[in-house]
């Protein structure tokens, strides 16, 4: 039996190249961060307790909050999950309501259903040519707070998976009017700070609760993030009782080392630079970013989504680190170019969905990284030039998923967002039955439906099936997607409420 340790030591020594989280790409070692068994402790005398932090770890907060311009910062061990969770339950009532994006990552829809929250979804727009999520507007926002005076916090995510940015300043304007706090899941845009290229965080624009996970886009171990308070109108109390109870009572001092030397090197790179942002590292990897997208133009037949769909769709704005590769000219679905880079070229993509693949890059990527990229994406738009937009290999083939001429994906019928019945937290905790996918059409979901990544519950628990979203669902597992969230991990049985 393989164990993990020995299969992780083994693709460790191997030279695939990761244009995936975390943020690090297995490259800490030359940025002093090594051996991090030697510092694996609990709470020893000297070093502090984080629910309790009163010595250098409250020093090492009040560092990252001074780089972020937060009024105050927490470090994370839960990933930005948990502070999400206890973003929502700090800002609402047991029983109360959350004005939400209905894009936003499936812990939202968790806090949700342990607070017994009433949802209310801000559906964003699908924009037109690559069939990404939209943002979500100022005038939604002031819509749905307008028409309901029950609202206690809004959430939205910004930047979305795929790099999409809101008009968050806007939003925050709107909700603070009506003396309701806006949380901003940030996961995606710990790094926009550090360069002024990238778009505008969410703590500079008047977002009351920001949460970032550093280990996505910065140099930090995985599952490491951090929740900043920054406006007035968030309850900063209830939120810290809350990260007590959604986070380890034995917080990993490798976990909050690394996250702390993050903070370290970044303060390190700007102070370098005459203290003003960016530094060496930012402009060198924003150079190689910008290189390498002056080079995706001469493909032919791959795409590489830029600020062209900004101004649209609700898109503010675009961060320019995200790669998001679509198929979409050249008829052939997202999980054929992931498939084609690993397999032909040892480049491993973060993820894939309809007609696009996405890579996340990072000021750890390396120049030799970009190059390998593209000329994998060269080598990749020579063979659709060849075969006339066909046979890359991998489980998405073209014409199987796509339809009519590489237009339009099956999985496009799930577009629209099913209808809302009932309370998530009532629809898990009624009398439920297990069918059949297939026969679903028409019943009430008990379960959640998700594509992970990204996480973002495509059926939550309370919201109707229709027979379109039933196509949609099988054609995804027909092509190659794995749908999680449902008991059956097969993706083919479904738990729905009993009539």
């Amino acid at each position: 039996m393989e164990s993990l340790y020995r299969k992780l030591k083994e693709y460790g020594e191997g030279d695939t190249y990761p244009f995936h989280m975390p943020g690090h790409k297995r490259n800490m070692g030359g940025y002093g961060f090594e051996d991090p068994f030697s510092f694996d402790i609990t709470e020893i005398d000297g070093f502090d307790n984080l629910h309790h932090a009163q010595g250098i770890l409250r020093e090492a907060q009040q560092r990252a909050a001074r780089l972020y311009g937060a009024r105050e910062t927490f470090f994370l061990v839960n990933g930005s999950t948990a502070g999400i969770l206890s973003a929502v339950s700090g800002c609402t009532s047991q029983g109360g309501k959350l004005l939400m994006a209905r894009n936003c990552h499936k812990a939202v829809y968790h806090a949700a259903a342990l607070k017994e929250l009433d949802t209310v979804y801000l559906y964003p727009e699908k924009e037109p040519e690559y069939g990404l999520n939209g943002g979500i507007t100022p005038g939604q926002v002031e819509q749905a707070l307008r028409e309901d005076a029950g609202i206690e916090a809004v959430i939205i995510t910004s930047p979305t998976y795929d790099g999409v940015v809101s008009d968050v300043r806007g939003i925050a304007r709107a909700a603070h009017r009506f003396h309701v706090p806006l949380i901003v899941d940030e996961a995606h845009g710990a790094h926009f700070r550090f360069h002024p290229c990238f778009p505008v965080s969410a703590v500079d624009c008047g977002a009351d609760v920001v949460i970032q996970s550093v280990h996505k886009t910065l140099p930090s171990l995985t599952q490491t993030a951090l929740l900043h308070l920054c406006g007035s109108f968030s309850d900063g109390e209830r939120i810290r009782r809350y990260l007590s109870v959604y986070q380890t009572s034995s917080p990993s001092y490798v976990l909050m080392a690394s996250i702390d030397r993050c903070m370290e090197l970044l303060e390190e790179d700007i102070e370098a630079s005459g203290g003003k942002a960016p530094g060496s590292l930012f402009q060198t990897f924003f150079r190689h970013l910008q290189e390498f997208r002056e080079e995706m133009q001469a493909l032919k037949h791959l795409q590489l989504v830029g600020e062209e769909i900004t101004g649209q769709a609700g898109i503010y704005a675009l961060d320019p680190s995200k790669l998001v590769i679509s198929g979409k000219r050249a008829g052939i679905p997202g999980l054929e170019i992931q498939s084609y880079v690993r397999e032909k070229h040892r480049m491993e993509l973060e993820m894939a969905a309809g007609s696009y693949a996405l890579g996340i890059s990072t000021v750890m990527d390396t120049r030799e990284g970009f190059e390998r990229l593209f000329q994998a994406l060269k080598a990749l738009d020579e063979v659709l030039g060849r075969s006339g937009h066909a046979a890359a290999g991998g489980p998405g083939k073209a014409g199987g998923l796509f339809e009519n001429g590489g237009k339009k994906t099956e999985g496009e019928c799930m577009l629209q967002y099913p209808e809302k019945v009932c309370r998530i937290s009532e629809a898990e905790t009624s009398e439920l039955e297990e069918l059949p996918l297939a026969m679903a059409a028409g019943r009430i979901c008990g379960e959640y439906i998700y594509l992970y990544p990204p996480g973002i519950p495509l059926v939550t628990p309370g919201e109707r099936l229709t027979g379109e979203m039933i196509r949609g669902l099988t054609a995804y597992v027909k092509s190659g997607y794995t749908l999680e969230g449902m008991r059956d991990l097969s993706g083919r049985r479904l738990l729905v409420m009993k009539d």
